[in-house]
């Protein structure tokens, strides 16, 4: 291929566009800038890539495996951690020894599959002989033209740090078995938003779907109460999971993590314990292969975007006006099959040989990452959870373009009130509306979170934490 040519890479991992401007791309992994502007202050780290946690977190590590060691089955052991470890060297910089070993884990059922991984049920066997049921995902190796091992050691990294200060906002990891065999997570669930979401018609369905899927008491049997009280019903439970979402998402950012793939692939929904030991509805963040970690460096160079083109913030992405695809060829929104995150299903994407229609006029925009490109990701995530029209997943990518026709409304001052119209409002009210049924956004009282936090103007838009101080949370505390 002519170095003049473009590619993209489409990653059906986490199902958001990589894309190198200007080149060929030699792995297949990241998302150039055609321009770099200056890194925002907080982006402005020491690069230290693919790092370990702490020190003293590796010394708490190597001073409890030399403790085991000294046990009674310390033969059998020390075997154990050969056979993981390979050549591994205590005084390694950076290395961290495996936190299960491959002799623990018992690898069963295949439950999703993306270009890029393979993603199973297990059991961990602990050395008192209990038994904990763990999710592992094990990146492929052996894929043509991918440098696996760097979106690996980026997710490995932002995790372990993660499970130190045990954030909530994250399924819980484990840690990695054995020579980066795997990563391992405890078992909280496996459903989805995205797999409550694609297969329900109508707001009845997912709220059926999402009780089935986490036997939360939050979630109880309103089929029977009158519609409009199922409608409000349905509402505060949909809410709690709003609150979850913008909860779960701030405890990233409170460790200094900007997740930037957040969508309904990537929630988690999981019952957990409240204080009173009934099961609360909650949902936690799975996937941070993408995510910018401002604490270790890993992924906030701010030439490297990855944008999902569906719940990807605006300033995200640079769209090239002049485009026209070729004849024949849909647009990227249009063309983009969704694919799956951590516990997804397996996906075809449709084949991208035209490198030129592939790039569809989209490129990185080089935009430093922000906690407010979380926000509008949330936003977009939330209106698709009110909306049932919303619940197919080709409804969500072509309302994406009709709200960035919204937008480009909006900008050429072509709507009434340009100066303070939102683009959610112009698109609904534009075309194909009518079929847009909000009584769920209406009764949970929650259109102007949505709006505020899917605002374009990223300086319009809502925090999470001011969303969390939104009056329609009142009724769900």
């Amino acid at each position: 291929m002519s170095s003049d040519h473009q590619m993209v890479v489409v990653d059906i991992l986490g199902a958001h566009s990589r894309v190198r401007i200007g080149g060929a791309m030699a792995s297949g992994a990241r998302a150039f800038s055609p321009r770099v502007p200056s890194p925002l202050a907080s982006a402005r780290v020491a690069t230290r890539r693919h790092l370990a946690p702490s020190a003293p977190g590796r010394a708490a590590r190597w001073a409890r495996a030399r403790s085991d060691l000294r046990e009674p089955h310390a033969r059998l052991r020390a075997v154990d951690e050969s056979y993981d470890m390979g050549s591994y060297d205590p005084e390694m910089d950076g290395y961290v020894p495996p936190e299960i070993s491959l002799r623990a884990l018992k690898i069963g059922d295949k439950i999703g599959e993306g270009s890029f991984s393979e993603v199973y049920r297990g059991v961990v066997e602990n050395d008192d002989g209990t038994l904990v049921d763990v999710i592992a995902k094990a990146y492929k190796k052996n894929v043509r033209g991918r440098d696996w091992f760097s979106f690996y050691a980026d997710e490995r990294a932002t995790l372990r740090r993660l499970a130190e200060v045990n954030c909530s906002g994250v399924a819980p990891f484990m840690g990695v078995c054995g020579s980066d065999a795997y990563l391992v997570w405890k078992d909280v669930g496996v459903a989805t938003l995205e797999m409550c979401l694609s297969k329900s018609n109508d707001a009845e369905d997912l709220y059926a779907n999402i009780a089935d899927a986490t036997r939360s008491g939050d979630v109880s049997d309103v089929s029977v109460a009158p519609r409009e009280n199922a409608t409000k019903a349905r509402a505060m439970v949909f809410l709690k999971i709003a609150r979850s979402l913008i909860e779960a998402t701030l405890a990233v950012h409170e460790h200094e993590v900007v997740h930037r793939d957040v969508k309904p692939e990537n929630v988690l929904c999981v019952a957990r314990r409240d204080g009173d030991n009934t099961d609360a509805l909650s949902v936690v963040l799975v996937d941070l292969g993408a995510a910018a970690d401002f604490v270790t460096g890993v992924n906030c160079d701010p030439s490297e975007t990855i944008f999902d083109p569906t719940y990807g913030a605006p300033e995200q992405f640079v769209k090239d006006d002049s485009y026209r695809p070729p004849s024949g060829t849909k647009n990227l929104f249009e063309n983009l099959a969704i694919g799956k995150s951590l516990f997804g299903k397996s996906v075809t994407l449709p084949g991208f040989q035209d490198t030129s229609s592939a790039s569809n006029g989209l490129s990185a925009s080089g935009v430093a990452a922000t906690p407010r490109l979380d926000a509008f990701a949330v936003g977009l995530t939330l209106l698709r959870l009110f909306t049932p029209a919303l619940y197919p997943v080709d409804a969500m990518r072509r309302a994406r373009v009709a709200m960035d026709a919204a937008e480009d409304q909006i900008r050429t001052e072509a709507v009434d009130d340009a100066e303070n119209v939102s683009v959610l409002e112009v698109w609904a009210r534009g075309p194909g509306s009518e079929s847009l049924d909000f009584a769920l956004v209406d009764a949970a009282e929650a259109w102007s979170l949505i709006d505020g936090l899917a605002a374009w103007d990223p300086e319009k838009r809502l925090t999470l934490s001011e969303a969390l101080d939104h009056p329609c949370f009142d009724k769900v505390r």
